[in-house]
């Protein structure tokens, strides 16, 4: 095996680690459509870019590239982590609520009962008169 002076690993190994990386990203991005996916998808194929030129400013401007699509990638995870922490939360509070209304109404289904086991009390105690 070949190793490459640009990327330590040998390019047959580094193309089939972009492929799997691709097609798993693509996967990802079709069930649950984050943004994050995608930049990472564009991260990971734009590694094979380091083929194009051994220029050093386009290894830099590369370099940037990847810099930017992390931070991109690291800011949207984030905002992604959020929005689930809040629905889940919510979903929680929802849940809680409907829990807490079925203990009343059956707290007041069984008052109910006691008033009316009470009054046929009442009733039988008055006809016994």
């Amino acid at each position: 095996m070949e190793h490459s002076i640009r990327f330590p690993l040998p390019f047959n190994i580094h193309v089939g680690f972009v492929i799997f990386s691709v097609i798993m990203l693509i996967l990802c991005y079709k069930k649950k459509k984050n943004a994050y996916e995608l930049y990472m998808l564009i991260g990971v194929a734009s590694t094979m870019l380091i083929y194009v030129s051994e220029a050093k400013p386009f290894f830099y401007i590369l370099g940037l590239e990847e810099i930017i699509l992390f931070i991109m990638t690291v800011v949207d995870m984030v905002k992604v982590s959020k929005k689930a922490q809040a629905e889940e939360k919510a979903r929680l509070e929802a849940k809680s609520e409907a829990d807490d209304e079925t203990v009343n109404e059956k707290s007041d289904n069984a008052d109910i009962a006691e008033d009316t086991a009470d009054s046929t009390e009442e009733n039988k105690d008055d006809s016994a008169e």
